[in-house]
C-alpha cells in the first residue's frame, strides 16, 4: 500500500489542503493501518469461512456515522482512500493471497478481501481526522492559558 503512486499523490494533496495538521506520512500509516486491518479480517473470513456480508455491513454502519461526525474535507479524505487501495501494486497482491488462501484452507472462495481491505482506510482515516479536529493548535493553547490585561 505505501508503495501506491495514488497514495503518495493523495497524501500530499491532503497535506496541502489541511496546511500541514495532516502530514502526508501520517496518512500514509493511516491508510495502510487500514488496508492491513481489512486484509486480516479478509484472512479471518476464508480462515473461518465466515459470511461476507457479515462482515462488510457493519463497517458501513459505523462509516456512516463517522462520515456524519467529520468534516467535508476529511470524509473525502477517507472515501478517497478507499481508492487509493485498488491500484496497480495492491489490487493483483491482495487477489492473489486471498484465492491462495483460499485454495489452500479448502474455503469455499477466496474473494471480499479487497472488499474488505478498502473499507479499512475508510475508518481509519476518519478516525483519525476526528482526533486531528479536535487537536487544539498552539495558538489556541496559547490563548487560554494567557493571562487577561486589564
Amino acid at each position: 500500500t505505501l508503495a501506491e503512486p495514488a497514495l503518495n499523490a493523495l497524501g500530499a494533496t491532503v497535506e496541502k489542503i489541511t496546511v500541514g495538521a495532516f502530514k502526508k506520512s501520517l496518512l500514509m500509516q493511516t491508510v495502510a493501518t487500514g488496508v492491513a486491518l481489512g486484509i486480516s479480517t479478509g484472512v479471518a473470513k476464508i480462515a473461518f469461512n465466515l459470511d461476507l456480508w457479515y462482515l462488510l455491513v457493519p463497517p458501513y454502519l459505523i462509516l456512516m456515522l463517522i462520515t456524519y461526525l467529520s468534516s467535508e474535507d476529511f470524509v473525502n479524505f477517507g472515501w478517497d482512500s478507499a481508492g487509493v487501495t485498488t491500484g496497480p501494486i495492491t489490487v493483483p497482491l491482495v487477489l492473489a493471497m486471498g484465492l491462495g488462501i483460499g485454495s489452500k484452507t479448502g474455503a469455499i472462495d477466496g474473494f471480499g478481501v479487497l472488499a474488505l481491505a478498502s473499507i479499512g482506510p475508510i475508518i481509519t482515516v476518519l478516525t483519525v481526522g476526528l482526533i486531528v479536529r479536535k487537536k487544539p493548535t498552539t495558538d489556541e493553547d496559547e490563548t487560554s492559558t494567557a493571562p487577561e490585561t486589564a
